[in-house]
């Protein structure tokens, strides 16, 4: 008589074994994409949230500095005939540089002039760096008030002291449909600008307010949509920034 074997001890059918295979497969897939999924939405969100950090610093800090933009002639002391010039020095799509009232209770340092620019080729393509000088002497001479080249490789200890070198962003993204800086006038009209070239010195004598648009785009390799930011600046003091013979509007 043939001894009667137990249905356990029957072992795994090749069917069942491919058939729990394909289903810890399928677990194993699905857990994957889930992962993988996450961690590119978490290390997107990381990437947007610096992001919009960098483009509202940079932006507030701007905005900020620009508020302080005056004429050397309003400030005591400084009578001399080169005072009388424009708070504006130069103005474009990607720089600008004027004359600001920074830290200089009572004149005692003298006005300090403010660059920004953004490098639009290179390897710093895509920098947006500030540049505060203060004079070489709070007192304004003949030729007004003097500034040493302190990014010259000559340039003395003392010189190169009195420049700040700060980046304020990177990534930062500008074409000539939304350029970094735009200009506009007594009237409230935009300030015509070509990419490439400077408002010139009738145009700039009219500036009254200045629209800045920071957009950045983070190098993660997530690539998020670039975030923007956009703020307009009114000078509250148009006294400050217009010449004599230009009007503001009411």
């Amino acid at each position: 008589m043939t001894p009667h074997r137990a249905a356990d001890d029957r072992g795994t059918s090749i069917t069942e074994l491919l058939i729990s295979m394909m289903l810890l497969a399928v677990v194993i897939a699905t857990t994957a994409t889930m992962t993988i999924s996450f961690q590119r939405t978490n290390s997107q969100n990381i990437a947007r949230q610096d992001q919009i950090d960098v483009a509202r610093s940079a932006t507030e800090r701007i905005t900020k500095t620009i508020r302080t933009a005056i004429k050397p002639s309003q400030l005591p002391g400084c009578t001399a005939t080169a005072c009388d010039v424009d708070a504006f020095i130069s103005a474009s799509q990607t720089s600008m540089q004027f004359y600001a009232n920074l830290q200089n209770a009572s004149n005692l340092v003298g006005p300090r002039r403010v660059t920004y620019s953004l490098a639009t080729t290179g390897p710093d393509a895509g920098k947006l760096v500030e540049k505060v000088q203060v004079p070489d002497s709070a007192t304004p001479g003949a030729a007004g008030y003097v500034y040493c080249n302190a990014e010259l490789a000559g340039a003395s200890a003392a010189c190169k002291a009195r420049l700040t070198v700060r980046t304020l962003a990177k990534g930062v993204l500008s074409s000539g449909s939304q350029p970094l800086f735009r200009y506009f006038g007594t009237t409230g009209a935009e300030l015509p600008l070509t990419p490439g070239v400077p408002l010139t010195a009738a145009q700039i004598e009219e500036v009254l307010s200045v629209e800045i648009l920071v957009k950045v785009q983070s190098p993660s390799p997530s690539r998020p949509k670039p975030t923007t930011y956009i703020q307009r600046v009114l000078l509250p003091n148009t006294q400050a920034v217009l010449r004599n013979d230009v009007g503001a509007t009411p």
